[in-house]
């Protein structure tokens, strides 16, 4: 079945697939294979049935898109206790991999941190795992143990929604079906990635003797970000397999890690156990963010410590670990094994780190599948003052380890991992929701969330907000996050500030959060440089989109500025807008002068090359309004330099490997360049027709025509052959990756606000450069939806019909000249061979054009 097919099966199957639970919507498998060939799954009668035996002891489910949740299965019967092994996977290949395409290990996130579970299967019933599983298509069910088992109902208990694309508030269809489904990963990716307030427990249990911990990412105190050379003491008893726990490291978690496991009791012990990295009765100790790597999460070797005595499970062990310049001591029970430094691994370069080997905060959390309770949890220091100490029995240790059940509704990076809630991400993900599922509480969320998570005045970040806050954790421990690094991210939410207000009309959202805007706005002013007048790096951080004195970040800087602009404008303070207007017009007027490369025909990537080009400093110059109509074609007939594979790589200067990552987030700018330039010609251009091609037909295209990695989302990168980028680490539901789905809606369908909460819009399809011949959708406004669609016919003639809301006035134009028009059957005027219709609110217009 290829993708295509597959996404249309499992847009009907969802009217049986989908059954609504009292906690959340019940996502059964579209369909499975037990043995030979898939079948059908259904809600009802034995085809949702399969047994799993010696002889067949491995299902597999197909969700056919993405989805995230908790996972289940209902036992019908069963020959004894058996034990089944749960693998998870986004693309089809995980599933052949030893820990599916996990485990993530960035960070607790409120989810499963590992992509393989074991459930130890007693009784009929159901069996759900405790924690939510990021996002997935794949799962395999597999029989360990000797007997068999019967399962009549598979599935994912899920906060997400699943509503079909074609009932979304917004939709886009055209005559192009592969661009239809371009713009149906966007809205299928915010679903997935958009978590509702109240859907994400916490990952911690805490009970009376201390918290209750499965196996997962290590939670790290807040407490003891600025301790160093101290010994951290707590008790713990093992349920199952081990306990795992932390010190000295960042209160992002990564630094060393230290795992004690028990002697594997035959009657509580998982036969998939893999004794290999963490053997019985023994310390195993690894530094970097878990025992094992994935992909860009690296973690050093593990050593093995064999203790001399058996460790029960159901015993309380009391355990220290003291930081010194040459090690750690560990003592459990009084028996001492001094890991020595020099005997790590010791890998660096993580943003998730303390920055040293003897400084940080402590944190608890056990290897995969294992089970403990930790209480009583003191730090001394060298001198023996009592320095913290926590009975670990209330429910503030949530708040303090940022494990807090999420009560927000945000978007995040992507559904399976990180899991974070990154602000530059958003620049995107805000008008993906605006043109489709149209749900402004996760725009709204989101924005609240990073308002509430600004830097201190006591901050060298000061003004700034938290770039990737994550689910969990508190607003008022944001400075010792300290998640402020990437100065271009502060630039896209403030973009998305001002794109929400666009969209909205909201003022008083605005009103309500000026403040810290414009204090946000503030701490952005000193990246321009004065002798340069373009952005620079300052020492808090450094860019992501673009280098220093360079046309991208510069570009983007002052495009922010103006759009800010009109955001003081709607409080009220002139004074600021026109300060701010002064300073955008300035970094434009830098970045024509210094950085036009006249003979070559773009905008050079930064003053210290003037021949290297990039996909964003050609789409800022464009999207910023600094290319004349003149260097905005040139930029885009040189992006030929720039071709590797499916796509465009990022600059002239990364490599022509088959390793390159292709970067559909930085193409999504590039994207809405072209479509922007394209609407506003008169005439169709070879150029921008290659390029807009190459990225929807062949970059995004990828995303949908592979079915072993085709989720229904977008990725988080691509390789040059249209493999997802960074292997199995890849997301392949990043909504930075989804700006097809609005380019598509605001640029050839055509709707764009003109003023605030479209009060005024604009019908403008590019119709010259675009494989699309007719074009059809809506456009939910808070006055309702905007009806339109286009189509060219015989001999120049195009058709547009459009339906404004109440309260609103569209203007209707296109980009070629035009010989006569009529609206609603009457005859227009044509005025120096423009189209100019303008459409009341409440009514439609019917426009026929014949071109001239």
């Amino acid at each position: 079945m290829s993708a295509r097919q597959l996404a249309i099966f499992t847009c009907s199957s969802l009217l049986f697939a989908s059954l609504i639970g009292a906690s959340g919507t019940i996502i059964l498998p579209t369909r499975y294979q037990v043995n030979a060939g898939f079948t059908n799954y259904t809600s009802h009668g034995n085809a949702s049935c399969f047994t799993l035996d010696q002889t067949n002891p491995l299902v597999t489910l197909d969700y056919g898109t993405e989805i995230g949740g908790f996972p289940f299965f209902d036992v019908d019967s069963l020959s004894g206790a058996v034990q089944i092994e749960a693998k998870y996977t986004e693309p089809m290949t995980g599933l052949d991999a030893p820990f599916g395409d996990g485990p993530w290990t960035f960070a607790n996130g409120l989810s499963n941190t590992f992509r393989v579970e074991t459930f130890n299967v007693t009784s009929t019933g159901r069996m759900e795992s405790f924690f939510i599983q990021g996002g997935l298509r794949w799962q395999n069910l597999l029989l360990l143990t000797e007997g068999s088992v019967r399962i009549c109902q598979a599935g994912i208990r899920s906060g997400n929604d699943r509503t079909p694309v074609n009932e979304l508030p917004g939709f886009f269809e055209s005559s192009n079906d592969l661009y239809n489904e371009i713009w149906a990963l966007g809205p299928r990716t915010v679903q997935q990635a958009c978590i509702a307030a109240n859907t994400a427990p916490s990952t911690w249990e805490v009970t009376a003797d201390g918290v209750y911990l499965r196996g997962q990412q290590p939670a790290q105190s807040v407490m003891g970000a600025s301790f160093a050379n101290y010994t951290m003491t707590f008790h713990t008893k093992i349920i199952r397999g081990g306990t795992g726990w932390k010190v000295a490291t960042g209160v992002g978690g990564f630094g060393p890690y230290f795992v004690l496991t028990s002697e594997y009791p035959p009657g509580s012990t998982f036969v998939n156990t893999n004794r290999t990295i963490v053997p019985p009765n023994t310390l195993a100790v690894g530094y970097g963010w878990n025992l094992v790597n994935q992909t860009s999460l690296t973690t050093g070797k593990v050593n093995h410590y064999p203790l001399p005595f058996n460790v029960k499970e159901g015993d309380w062990y009391e355990v220290s670990t003291t930081i010194n310049a040459t090690g750690y001591g560990v003592v459990v029970n009084g028996t001492e094994i001094f890991v020595a430094l020099d005997d790590l691994q010791i890998v660096s370069g993580s943003t998730g780190g303390s920055g040293s080997l003897t400084g940080g905060t402590w944190g608890f959390g056990p290897y995969q599948d294992q089970i403990a309770l930790v209480r009583d949890v003191e730090v001394h220091a060298q001198n023996g003052t009592l320095l913290y100490e926590n009975p670990m029995t209330s429910s503030s240790v949530l708040e303090e380890f940022g494990v807090m059940a999420s009560n927000h509704s945000v978007c995040l990076d992507g559904a399976k991992r990180d899991r974070l809630v990154w602000s530059g991400d958003f620049v995107h993900t805000y008008r993906v929701i605006q043109s489709s599922t149209d749900r402004s509480d996760f725009i709204v969320g989101s924005l609240e969330y990073w308002l509430d998570r600004q830097a201190s005045n006591s901050s060298e970040y000061s003004g700034y907000f938290s770039m990737s806050p994550a689910m969990g954790q508190s607003a008022k421990y944001v400075n010792t996050y300290n998640a402020f690094g990437l100065l271009d991210y502060q630039l896209f939410f403030l973009q998305a500030f001002a794109g929400y207000y666009r969209h909205s009309a909201d003022q008083d959202f605005v009103v309500k959060h000026w403040s810290q805007i414009k204090e946000g706005v503030e701490a952005v002013l000193p990246l321009i440089d004065e002798q340069s007048g373009l952005a620079v790096a300052t020492d808090i951080g450094a860019f992501f989109s673009g280098s220093s004195n360079g046309t991208a970040v510069s570009a983007l800087l002052a495009d922010t500025l103006s759009q800010m602009a009109e955001i003081a404008s709607v409080v009220g303070e002139n004074d600021v807008a026109e300060t701010w207007t002064r300073s955008a017009n300035s970094i434009k007027d830098a970045i024509r002068d210094q950085l036009w490369n006249a003979q070559l025909g773009f905008y050079a990537v930064d003053l210290s090359d003037s021949t290297e080009q990039s996909i964003t400093g050609s789409a800022w110059s464009i999207l910023a309004g600094i290319s004349n109509a003149t260097q905005a074609e040139s930029s885009i007939a040189a992006l030929s330099a720039l071709r590797l594979g499916v796509g465009y790589k990022t600059s002239t200067s990364v490599a022509n490997a088959s390793t390159t990552d292709l970067a559909p987030f930085l193409s999504g700018f590039l994207l809405e360049a072209i479509l922007q330039v394209s609407r506003n010609s008169s005439q169709a251009n070879q150029s921008r027709a290659t390029a807009i091609s190459v990225l929807l037909d062949q970059l995004w295209a990828a995303m949908v025509n592979q079915d072993e990695y085709y989720t229904g989302g977008t990725w988080e990168y691509v390789y040059p052959d249209g493999r997802p980028g960074l292997d199995l680490y890849t997301s392949h539901a990043h909504p930075w990756s989804a700006a097809p789905t609005y380019v598509l809606t605001e640029y050839v369908l055509g709707i764009q606000a003109t003023s605030a909460g479209f009060s005024e819009w604009a019908f403008r399809p590019a119709m010259l450069d675009v494989n699309v011949s007719w074009a059809r959708g809506r456009v939910p406004t808070p006055n309702g939806p905007i009806r339109a669609s286009w189509q060219l016919g015989q001999n120049g003639t195009v058709q547009l019909n459009v339906c404004a809301p109440k309260n609103t006035t569209g203007i209707v134009s296109v980009p070629f000249a035009v010989q006569s028009y009529t609206v609603n059957g009457k005859d227009g005027t044509v005025v120096k061979d423009k189209l100019d219709v303008r459409v009341s609110g409440g009514s439609c217009a019917d426009v026929y054009i014949v071109r001239k």
